[in-house]
């Protein structure tokens, strides 16, 4: 099974489990109370986790994330924001508000994070990507004032500030978790880890006691979000966003409030109204003009030789790779980025690697791949950047801005020999 199959694959177990999300946050929280339910969410989610990276290296990754003290504070920080603040604003928002309304407005996430992308992570957000988040947008606010022009009301303010502030959590830790490249289940031990002490703390300062008796909903609840969401679907999250980039994943992500709906009315009792139907179809339309106009983006360069030509990030082939040479150039702000060559353009590796080599970056071709890379990873890179049979791609590996400087020196000194 190749990349982009996997990534299929993980992107639906993704869409399916986030549908849960606010549903059983409701239920746990109404049950047995937020806290505790998140206490014991991140409790089950570390067990899985851990055991996980147990299992699939023998925690070889986990011991790769805790022994860089730089990116274990990073991953900590992101821990925070993706897992503990994100659940923790979702649930306040959600329990004063329905299932429904907390997916919905969660969700806008996309938004912010279409927004935030160019100034974090220097991507070019394409004319249709815009259209297809501002159709989502229009989408969600008929869906927040009950297909009413202006109809806010005063008493779910709070709940929808603090529905919007988890969005914006989820947002800066999509953004990081694209531009950092980690061992996915490592980074997600310490995820829980680092929730599971801020939940406990807060419950210590709030005077909240863990020793709560379970229903059978709140146990299935703290179950599924342990062990899907918080366990298994963080990582897979990282996964997806490696492969496919945060825009698309985060457009795809707008239909889950519909999902939440459905599920919420069959398992908690909400109503479905007509207005929300306008609202998927605006959604749904912006989902396909996102996937219509979406490609790997391009990475915004300066002025020069390489104005004109087109420069694709492609480290999201490599984010399964487990050799050392290739995850040193590429963990932290390292990249891996590409370009097509022409016939005015030729690479030589005797000639140009130099080029490469003193700025600390690698770099090598599609036609003739490093020996570490694999070959579905090869063809996932001619697959995103449109490479007909024959193309050759320049790859290189490294700091970004080494690797732009390394390509502007490049075009500016190949010629056709």
């Amino acid at each position: 099974m190749n990349i982009k199959h996997k990534g299929a694959l993980a992107l639906a177990f993704v869409i399916f489990e986030l549908s849960f999300w606010s549903i059983f946050l409701k239920i746990g929280g109404t049950s047995i109370g937020l806290i505790p339910q998140l206490f014991y969410g991140f409790l089950v989610g570390f067990i899985v986790s851990l055991s996980i990276s147990l299992i699939r290296d023998k925690g070889s990754g986990l011991r790769s994330v805790v022994k860089n003290p730089n990116m274990l504070v990073l991953i900590i920080i992101m821990g925070l924001l993706n897992n503990a603040f994100t659940q923790l604003f979702l649930g306040v928002g959600t329990l004063g508000t329905n299932p429904s309304i907390g997916a919905i407005v969660y969700r806008s996430w996309p938004i912010i994070i279409a927004l935030l992308t160019p100034l974090v992570v220097k991507q070019r957000v394409r004319k249709l990507q815009t259209l297809a988040t501002v159709l989502g947008f229009v989408g969600i606010y008929v869906i927040l004032n009950g297909g009413v022009l202006f109809n806010f009301n005063l008493a779910t303010t709070l709940f929808i500030g603090a529905l919007l502030v988890a969005a914006l959590c989820t947002s800066f830790s999509g953004l990081f978790m694209n531009r950092y490249t980690f061992d996915a289940f490592g980074a997600v031990v310490m995820f829980n880890l680092s929730s599971l002490i801020f939940v406990a703390v807060l419950a210590f300062i709030t005077h909240t006691s863990l020793n709560v008796t379970f229903t059978v909903g709140s146990a299935i609840s703290v179950l599924f979000l342990g062990a899907f969401a918080y366990g298994i679907g963080t990582a897979l999250v990282y996964y997806v966003i490696k492969v496919f980039g945060p825009l698309l994943f985060g457009n795809v992500a707008l239909s889950i409030p519909f999902f939440t709906i459905v599920l919420s009315a069959f398992l908690t009792g909400t109503q479905i109204k007509a207005y929300y139907i306008v609202a998927a179809l605006l959604i749904s339309s912006g989902i396909m003009l996102q996937r219509y106009g979406s490609v790997i983006p391009e990475r915004i360069t300066k002025r020069g030789s390489l104005s004109r030509i087109t420069l694709f990030d492609v480290t999201g082939a490599f984010v399964s790779n487990r050799s050392q040479l290739i995850t040193k150039q590429v963990r932290g702000g390292g990249r891996a980025l590409a370009i097509k060559l022409d016939d005015e353009t030729i690479y030589h590796d005797d000639l140009h690697r130099w080029i490469f080599e003193k700025r600390n970056c690698i770099v090598f071709t599609n036609i003739e791949p490093l020996k570490d890379s694999k070959p579905e990873e090869i063809a996932f890179i001619n697959d995103i950047m449109g490479m007909q049979k024959g193309g050759t791609a320049l790859i290189a590996m490294g700091e970004p801005e080494s690797i732009e400087d390394a390509f502007e020196e490049f075009a500016s000194v190949s010629k056709k020999v």
